[in-house]
């Protein structure tokens, strides 16, 4: 392992720690422990797999021609590569949802709680909160994305310091509660969807492989690196994620972690409110907010970008108009405007954000990161020689994840 390796993975693990997290522990309370284990057991290798073969699709690539989307129509034509890069806007457009609600719910949360200030006007809030962050993106994106980089890794200090800081009030009487078939089943089915959102870094996947392309002339080292790549961020994710929820799991009860359910907030803000400690009380809603908000930034970055390429190349291919620097400047202007729309007419209806993750995101995930590579290893010739045993596993996996949280429901 080498400097590259090493800052790579540096950079996977920072970009997948986000605002999934905050979410995740919220259904864990109304599951049971055996399924969170198996879960536990099971998510190493199925991430491993599913990520490593979307990296394997650019870092085995012939030609170094960019990322997935290039190199999908590289090998299969536009058509390809057209439903790829819909797929890819799709998996962050619908976390857009999700993390606009989320704030707005935060922000909202603390102003009446916390500051004691009367309620506003959910349409009014949600407005303000979102132009607010439109109105930064729009500024000077290139300080913000290094500003967002930056915070990753001291929130990601901060949650290994509150998952030891919860130690002293675990519980560990769920260890001892008898087993359900019924209840295994419907825990698991509900919680694999968000599990597999919390441990997703499939959208830097793409530069991943790109960039181990690019850094090694040899094809056998730039997939060997990728893959070293890939399983380290997977461990390290396993370890700091389950942690965390382990922690909040066996530290909260499930009155807790309903009531944030009820109330469409995340897992720290909900503990805020019912411990009685004054540094939980102010600390932990600030941290929500940060995590939401630099997941907030990337995602629409990314949701902007991908619209921004599907809208070119249609108009590429069936208008005469040229891809230059004019045209990409102005479809980034309407589009940010459109996102911004929509956003804050979906926020103001509040959607349930663990719904959102499960129905929504988590499948269209499934479909990119965990069905898609499985298709391509086998339909792609250059790529047979890395088809994996264990691929049918992803696939199962990720069948599961599309319906799992319908199936879940009606347990």
């Amino acid at each position: 392992m080498n400097i590259f390796d090493k800052r790579w993975i540096l950079t996977c693990f920072g970009t997948a720690v986000g605002a999934g997290i905050l979410f995740l522990p919220i259904q864990t309370g109304s599951g049971d422990i055996w399924s969170i284990l198996f879960l536990t057991f099971i998510i190493f290798p199925v991430t491993y797999i599913s990520h490593r073969g979307i990296t394997r699709i650019t870092s085995s690539c012939p030609n170094k021609i960019g990322d997935i989307i290039e190199v999908i129509k590289y090998d299969l034509g536009f058509t390809a590569g057209f439903i790829v890069s819909i797929l890819y806007f799709l998996s962050i457009v619908t976390l857009c949802v999700g993390y606009a609600t989320g704030l707005t719910n935060i922000v909202n949360s603390f102003l009446i709680n916390q500051m004691h200030i009367f309620k506003i006007s959910r349409p009014i809030i949600t407005f303000i909160v979102l132009a607010v962050l439109t109105l930064v993106l729009i500024g000077n994106e290139k300080i913000m994305t290094y500003v967002t980089s930056i915070m990753a890794f001291p929130l990601i200090i901060l949650l290994v310091m509150i998952s030891v800081y919860m130690i002293p009030h675990w519980n560990v009487i769920p260890m001892f509660t008898t087993f359900s078939i019924k209840r295994f089943l419907k825990s698991a089915f509900l919680l694999l969807p968000i599990l597999i959102f919390a441990m997703n870094f499939s959208p830097i996947c793409s530069l991943l492989g790109m960039s181990c392309r690019k850094q090694y002339n040899n094809i056998v080292e730039s997939v060997k690196h990728s893959d070293l790549i890939v399983k380290w961020n997977s461990i390290f994710l396993l370890i700091f994620i389950m942690f965390f929820v382990f922690s909040l799991f066996f530290s909260t009860t499930p009155e807790i972690l309903t009531y944030a359910k009820q109330n469409n907030i995340d897992a720290l803000t909900a503990i805020a409110l019912t411990y009685n400690d004054s540094i939980l009380l102010y600390v932990l809603p600030v941290i929500s907010l940060l995590a939401i908000i630099s997941s907030y930034f990337g995602h629409f970055i990314g949701t902007r970008e991908g619209l921004n390429g599907i809208l070119m190349q249609i108009i590429i291919k069936n208008f005469n108009v040229k891809n230059d620097i004019n045209t990409k400047r102005k479809l980034k202007i309407i589009n940010t405007i459109i996102l911004f729309t929509i956003l804050w007419i979906l926020a103001i209806f509040n959607p349930p954000i663990l719904s959102v993750i499960g129905i929504l995101s988590a499948p269209i995930i499934a479909i990119y990161a965990y069905l898609m590579p499985v298709i391509l290893m086998n339909k792609i010739q250059r790529l047979n020689i890395y088809r994996s045993k264990l691929a049918i596993l992803v696939f199962i996996v990720g069948i599961f994840v599309i319906f799992g949280y319908f199936i879940g429901q009606i347990i």
